[in-house]
């Protein structure tokens, strides 16, 4: 370091303001950049928590980016990338420079680290008055809280505590800062960091009404500077600690409009609306998993999804036509006339009637008939006709191919055996 005043006294500004035009007490250049101590500093030096500020010096010709602070003995040195400009060569007291705090990041920080008080507190009220801070993160992004907790947090506790925190942002209650004797704090309810050691005169944070600390980081001056307040996990950290991550103000809206977009995506995908996304979703796990039913079904060796309900030869006057009643789980409707079309390209002769089983619930009839029993009267369309009356439907089609509706579906069985005396029935007529 090099000493430019040797007697300077350094004070923290960044209370009241974000800019300070002041001088520099000391100074050292590497090939890491340029590290400066100034004596009116109104960057925050990381501490309980809270992320040191960011910035930039700017001095006669030359500026450099302050990307932190550490502190060098009872001083605050103020990291700096290596200066734009003509940074001097020679240098003497004094060095007059202009220290600027980013205002939007400190800003940002400010609504997270007053929005953590407001958690502890909501926490306090939803979960009890063991919970105590346990470490905590504030920085421009985002906010980070673990607490004295022993279970996960239900979704009704978490619910009811973004509720809480954000009752007090939009109430705008205006924060009380300022320094108190440390007895009288803590015997008014000032809540302190379990094992910090305190001064004889510590600084107080108050949300009247709503919460008290020992704190000394920055702070809106409003609750409803906030603005958004949104939780974005709730986990475990160690035995009997939890850890809840939230964000406020331009990030908690950014976060909300990325789901939003997320959503409008999904919806997109499935085909349908927002608000019926979910609905659609489950209508698409239902069909998932009746058709893992079918696929199961196949592969055991067994039809996909196919229950026999009858099948028998019916012969009359040395006539013989094959009929067979099946209960088919289908996906649609489609599913069963794939099926008919199977059943005719491999049979030479005969007559199926199906029900496809839908996984909405609905039921829809079908009937199938070969070429070569077309031709001697036995019509799909009249099978249909007949056996529709049984279950309160109506149908028709053609002749290899028909379909009918269903209203009783309790009566499905007894039209699927029913279409076997409608077979003999057509077949006496056709040799009669």
């Amino acid at each position: 370091w090099r000493s430019l005043q040797e007697t300077g006294e350094q004070r923290f500004t960044g209370y009241d303001q974000l800019e300070s035009a002041t001088d520099v007490l000391a100074v050292r250049i590497s090939e890491d950049g340029l590290a400066l101590q100034i004596a009116d500093n109104p960057f925050y030096i990381e501490g309980g928590g809270q992320v040191s500020d960011t910035g930039r010096i700017e001095g006669n010709g030359w500026s450099t980016e302050i990307r932190g602070a550490v502190r060098v003995g009872d001083r605050v040195a103020l990291l700096g990338t290596i200066p734009d400009g003509a940074f001097p060569e020679e240098l003497g007291a004094p060095l007059h420079v202009r220290a600027i705090v980013d205002s939007v990041s400190r800003r940002d920080t400010e609504r997270n680290h007053t929005a953590t008080h407001l958690l502890q507190a909501a926490l306090r009220d939803v979960l009890g008055t063991h919970v105590v801070q346990r470490g905590s993160l504030v920085a421009p992004d985002r906010l980070r809280f673990d607490f004295s907790h022993t279970a996960a947090m239900t979704e009704d506790e978490r619910r009811r505590v973004e509720e809480i925190v954000s009752e007090n942002i939009w109430e705008d209650h205006e924060l009380s800062i300022g320094p108190r004797a440390y007895d009288d704090a803590v015997r008014d309810g000032a809540m302190a960091l379990f094992g910090e050691k305190y001064d004889d005169v510590v600084r107080v944070v108050e949300i009247p009404g709503v919460s008290m600390e020992l704190c000394g980081g920055t702070h809106v001056g409003h609750t409803g500077e906030i603005g958004l307040f949104k939780v974005t996990s709730e986990s475990g950290v160690a035995a009997g600690v939890r850890r809840i991550e939230a964000l406020t103000g331009r990030r908690a809206l950014q976060d909300l409009e990325e789901q939003v977009s997320r959503l409008d995506e999904i919806a997109t995908v499935l085909g349908t609306s927002q608000e019926n996304a979910a609905v659609r979703a489950e209508q698409l796990l239902a069909e998932k998993k009746e058709l893992e039913g079918l696929l199961d079904e196949l592969r055991s060796g067994g039809g996909a999804g196919e229950s026999v309900v009858l099948e028998e030869t019916i012969a009359f006057d040395e006539v013989a036509t094959e009929y067979k009643a099946v209960r088919l789980r289908a996906r649609n409707a489609d599913d069963a006339r794939k099926w008919g079309d199977a059943f005719l390209s491999k049979e030479a002769s005969g007559v199926a009637v199906v029900s496809a089983d839908l996984p909405d619930g609905k039921h829809t009839l079908f009937a199938f008939v070969t070429d070569d029993l077309i031709g001697q009267g036995i019509r799909a369309d009249a099978i249909v006709r007949e056996i529709a009356s049984v279950v309160g439907g109506r149908g028709g089609g053609r002749p290899h191919m028909a379909q009918a509706g269903v209203e009783d579906s309790d009566r499905i069985d007894e039209a699927l055996r029913m279409g076997r005396d409608v077979v003999e029935k057509l077949t006496r007529e056709a040799v009669g």
